[in-house]
């Protein structure tokens, strides 16, 4: 597999000024062709960082991919540093002047004459066209290595990468395909996953696993590189079974899956109802279901029951049961969930009460406490969740739990039941 070094350039970048979108989309790219990212820097516009950062590039990679640095300004020096350090002069190029003279004009602008510097480019360097930007790119040769230098504007940089430089880089990998799959779990941790699965980690040689923490869930990406799609398809195809396997009450979808539009299908495809009681989530659980288009066919009605009186007024919770366990208990989840069950008419009610936090926690019943519960037409099931002390994570992973808690139940209820 090719290699690739990214270097992305400017002190806005550093100081935080400008968030750095282009090394994470610069990266995707290069993944999605097959070749390797193993280094990514960020350096600012200092003529020694940028040297330093190109000779170490180019020297560990077959590819080097660098944006930033190429406006009319005092502190753009990249392309000159580039040319510096390839030995290359820089050549003016009239057809590059004209087409920026025509941008200004087109913006009824007069260009001013520190543009004209845009129209440099190293000798012998192949241009890359900017469609929608005064900066055009270049690629060169530098230690064996193919670098090619793009505006740091990211719509820019992305239409010239499209267009340009993609096309370019495909010629590394050509007569090899690549193949991506996606593994989305949910209910499990990283490092939980990786001791569950690592024997097939390491025994998947043929293709690439790697894992990608989210707020909501661990992802696994497989890839695959091979002669031809079919086989790629068969490798990735050999080790999702043994992941399945292994950790299928975990995984919920791949590729673009969502959770909630999982449960939605599922939901669908029996037939099924749901309706929504929640407390410590606000109403995040039934907002997340109804991003789903068409969600109208399975989701009845969804109650934010905050109080005690809400949920007394609203889901007919058992006064004394409040009284005996509290708001934050087992039993009222499973109060809230038939009572929302019962009054909509619904298959399954839904139901999360908790303490979020920071606040409301007591000795025996600390911030990240959760409760959710589940009614469905043979009785009502609970789970006791432990989470965090950060209030939005605590609702977020809260909401993902009754999602998973629907999902499960619908396709093996013995796995909570």
């Amino acid at each position: 597999m090719k290699t690739a070094s990214i270097i992305t350039i400017g002190d806005e970048l550093l100081y935080g000024a400008v968030v750095n979108t282009n090394a994470a989309y610069i990266g995707q790219c290069l993944s999605d062709l097959g070749i390797e990212p193993i280094w990514s820097i960020t350096v600012g516009d200092s003529r020694e960082q940028i040297h330093q950062a190109l000779e170490i590039a180019s020297q560990q990679a077959d590819v080097v991919l660098i944006t930033g640095g190429l406006g009319p300004t005092h502190d753009d020096v990249t392309k000159t540093i580039i040319a510096e350090a390839a030995g290359l002069e820089l050549v003016f190029h009239q057809e590059i002047l004209d087409q920026v003279e025509v941008m200004f004009a087109q913006r009824g602008i007069s260009m001013p004459e520190s543009n004209r510097i845009q129209a440099l480019i190293p000798e012998g360097a192949d241009i890359l066209k900017n469609p929608i930007g005064t900066a055009p790119g270049f690629s060169i040769k530098h230690h064996q290595t193919s670098i090619f230098v793009m505006p740091g504007v990211p719509r820019e940089m992305k239409k010239m990468m499209e267009e340009q430089v993609i096309p370019r880089l495909q010629i590394h990998t050509k007569n090899r395909v690549i193949v991506h799959r996606w593994i989305r779990t949910t209910g499990i941790g990283e490092s939980n996953l990786s001791e569950l699965i690592k024997d097939i980690i390491a025994e998947a040689t043929e293709i690439k696993i790697a894992s990608l923490p989210q707020n909501t869930g661990t992802n696994l990406r497989l890839t695959a590189q091979a002669e031809t799609v079919e086989e790629a398809q068969r490798q990735i195809n050999t080790v999702e079974s043994r992941l399945l396997k292994r950790a299928g009450s975990y995984i919920y979808g791949t590729d673009e899956d969502t959770l909630e539009e999982v449960v939605g299908r599922l939901l669908t495809k029996t037939g099924a109802t749901l309706a929504l009681a929640e407390s410590c989530t606000g109403g995040l659980v039934v907002d997340r279901l109804t991003d789903v288009p068409g969600s109208s066919v399975y989701i009845c009605q969804g109650v934010v029951a905050y109080s005690n009186e809400a949920k007394i007024q609203h889901l007919n919770v058992s006064e004394e049961i409040l009284a005996r366990h509290g708001a934050v208990s087992a039993e009222t989840a499973a109060d809230m969930a038939s009572g929302i069950r019962r009054i909509s008419g619904a298959t399954y009610g839904l139901s999360t009460t908790g303490i979020a936090g920071p606040g409301g926690a007591t000795a025996l019943k600390p911030v990240g406490l959760v409760y959710l519960g589940l009614a469905h037409a043979d009785g009502t099931i609970t789970q006791e969740l432990r989470l965090g002390t950060d209030r939005r994570t605590n609702k977020t992973r809260a909401m993902l739990a009754a999602l998973n808690m629907l999902r499960l139940f619908i396709l093996e209820p013995q796995l909570i039941a």
